[in-house]
């Protein structure tokens, strides 16, 4: 250290007004911190409620591309979904579900011997187990998928409830598309 260095913590050390003075300083570089710690608080609350949104899977109707009680992230700015898309949905009765998309507007669902048709070609997803069966005889197949609406289903189809039973599901229910998720490995 130098003299002038040792002078100044020795005069700080002894000098009740110097002490004061460092004090003050440091109760100042305290609330900058404090300040700047919730400033990054509030914008990353604001970039979640705007632009992302946060989820948990309840229940195994994803299983295996996603497990009961993993935490999916989705992009709330996402309004045009396509076949494969998984997504968050918001439902009348304050659930979330997080389903895949397998048609959208204008497309022909048809449900038949444990598959799934659409526009007459069967569809198959990475991940999906168990065989398709119709669940509610309210919902007649084929089905026209209508304007600004999905149909989707659960990747463990057995245990889903889907569009099957739900019925299609309007673009403004869903809460956004799943970008990242963290569960089990």
């Amino acid at each position: 250290m130098e003299i002038d260095a040792i002078k100044k913590k020795v005069l700080e050390d002894v000098d009740p007004e110097t002490r004061r003075k460092k004090k003050k300083e440091m109760r100042i570089q305290r609330l900058i911190v404090t300040l700047q710690f919730l400033g990054i608080a509030a914008v990353v609350v604001l970039i979640f409620y705007i632009l992302m949104g946060i989820s948990t899977v309840d229940g195994n109707s994803m299983y295996p591309t996603l497990h009961d009680k993993d935490i999916v992230v989705y992009n709330r700015r996402c309004k045009e979904y396509k076949a494969g898309d998984i997504v968050a949905i918001a439902r009348p009765s304050g659930e979330d579900y997080v389903k895949r998309v397998i048609a959208v507007a204008g497309d022909m669902v048809n449900i038949q011997d444990g598959k799934v048709y659409v526009n007459g070609e069967e569809v198959r997803y990475d991940g999906e187990i168990g065989t398709t069966e119709k669940k509610s005889s309210k919902i007649t197949y084929p089905l026209r998928v209508g304007d600004k609406e999905v149909f989707v289903l659960g990747d463990n189809r057995e245990v889903s409830r889907d569009s099957r039973e739900i019925g299609t599901v309007k673009v403004s229910d869903i809460e956004g598309k799943i970008e990242w998720y963290m569960g089990r490995p």
